[in-house]
């Protein structure tokens, strides 16, 4: 087995040849330089292509798919899924459940299918599709002119472009016969997103996500260039809490064998040993690490990682880069970084820290103790994901920004209200107690008065539209379409 210091990616004019293995309830496929075509297994795939017009498919399981060079089509199946195109004009397809999309260089073509999506085109000119649910389409400098083919905005927290690097000034809106074009020209960049079918005057502050500040874009001027308003972020808590603390995770600088470990390109590729107890380290690579049964620590660096710790009590850190971390089932410890990241708990109480960056927070089974960081975040909960806290990292009020995305869950299932020391919590803490029958997530640090309409994402797994939470104490200011129209009155819901 190469020394760490020996890893460099693999040049894409070298030979190799395909690979197909199985680790526990994973199968791993790495293809050879030649079109490859690879079927999705029973269990969860970890799927690799290489120069060749790949096709690699996934099952019902969550799956990681990479297409590197070549014109690839990545179909994850149902499941929620990871998916990554990189060069080459890709066709990327989530299927049902909520998936992370990335198309990398290239004119690429995302359908996300059902589910609370994810999807970025990269650079080039790319074709967006969400399907049912919400979806936050991420835009930036360098994205090209991309066209989203399906969006679901208007009043009320639902599809919605997820800016970075970009300020609302930069921004123009104006009305084309195919729908609303956005624009900008910027040092960075310049490009454009068309929203399909939906005509400007449909737009609302809802629809405008700032991923790094948080502003409530207000209105248009007869130029097309947005209106906002602009706010200090208050996203940390002075509060203590029974959960491990805010900050990086701890790194005990070993590092154990691998049960299998291979460079595939980019990709620092590794499996740990079921029942052991792996810590793996990270590389200039992007990591792929899977640490299987056992109480692994798994460490990222600064490219683009996936962490998967599966059973146990683990802990992932994904450092620097925009990450996917999954825990498993166990108590696991997450921690996302500096960039965008995408946080999954699994099963059990879990600890997940998302850092800077526009995050999607999931704790899933169990009670979890949550901190998005800087950056705006989704908590995404559901019906059956126990009683979360949010310890940090949650900013509240009108604008776009931190959220909470209910999967299966609508206005009418839930109570929001000022609360001390609910029972799941003994801490003596005050703050905001969102709950439905079997479950809750609780804001600490907050006062119901503080919430917007804009803090809540309701039916985002298979929904069609926006809605409102009916509670007078909840501001509605910014959820409003943009062009010829005034707030709401409470009690009132609007459908995008």
């Amino acid at each position: 087995m190469p020394h760490r210091d020996s890893h460099q990616p693999r040049s894409h004019a070298s030979e190799r040849s395909s690979e197909l293995r199985d680790f526990n309830e994973y199968r791993l496929f790495v293809g050879s330089n030649k079109s490859e075509t690879f079927e999705g297994s029973a269990g969860k795939d970890v799927a690799f292509g290489s120069d060749g017009n790949d096709r690699l498919t996934g099952t019902a399981d969550e799956d990681e798919l990479v297409g590197n060079a070549g014109n690839d089509r990545l179909d994850g199946g149902d499941g929620m899924d990871h998916l990554v195109g990189n060069s080459g004009n890709d066709a990327l397809i989530g299927g049902a459940a909520a998936d992370d999309l990335e198309g990398g260089d290239g004119n690429d073509r995302l359908d996300e299918g059902a589910g609370h999506g994810d999807l970025e085109g990269g650079r080039g000119n790319d074709r967006l599709t969400g399907g049912l649910g919400a979806d936050a389409y991420v835009i930036g400098p360098d994205s090209g002119r991309d066209v989203i083919t399906d969006f679901q905005g208007g009043p009320g927290m639902f599809d919605h472009l997820a800016i970075r690097g970009l300020q609302p000034e930069q921004l123009r809106v104006i009305d084309t016969a195919e729908g609303a074009l956005i624009s900008w020209s910027t040092a960075e960049g310049s490009g454009s997103v068309l929203l399909a079918g939906f005509p400007a005057s449909r737009l609302a502050g809802d629809d405008f996500m700032f991923t790094d500040d948080r502003h409530a874009v207000t209105g248009v001027r007869e130029n097309g260039t947005l209106i906002a308003e602009h706010f200090e972020k208050n996203e940390e808590t002075d509060l203590p809490h029974t959960g491990p603390p805010a900050e990086s995770a701890p790194n005990d600088g070993l590092d154990t064998n691998a049960r299998y470990e291979r460079m595939v390109d980019d990709y620092h590729v590794q499996f740990g040993f079921d029942g052991r107890a792996d810590s793996f380290q990270g590389t200039h690579a992007n990591d792929q690490y899977f640490g299987l049964g056992g109480d692994d620590r798994l460490y990222g660096a600064g490219g683009d990682d996936h962490l998967a710790g599966e059973a146990g009590d683990d802990v992932l850190d994904g450092g620097a880069g925009s990450d996917d971390l999954r825990g498993g089932a166990g108590s696991d410890r997450i921690y996302g970084g500096s960039m965008a990241d995408n946080l999954m708990g699994g099963d059990g109480a879990d600890y997940l820290n998302a850092g800077a960056g526009h995050d999607m927070v999931d704790g899933e089974l169990g009670d979890d103790t949550l901190d998005g960081g800087d950056g705006a975040d989704a908590f995404i909960v559901s019906r059956n994901s126990g009683y979360d806290v949010v310890v940090g990292g949650f900013d509240a009020g009108p604008g776009a920004f931190d959220h909470i995305a209910f999967k299966d869950l609508g206005p009418e299932d839930i109570t929001v209200e000022d609360a001390t020391n609910p029972a799941f919590h003994q801490d003596g803490h005050s703050g905001v107690l969102v709950s439905w029958a079997g479950g809750a997530i609780f804001l600490e640090g907050l006062t119901e008065s503080q919430m917007a309409q804009d803090d809540f994402m309701f039916n985002a797994d298979m929904g069609t539209a926006g809605s409102f939470e009916d509670d007078p104490e909840i501001s509605y200011a910014n959820s409003f379409p943009l062009l010829g129209h005034s707030s709401p009155a409470a009690g009132d819901y609007f459908f995008g």
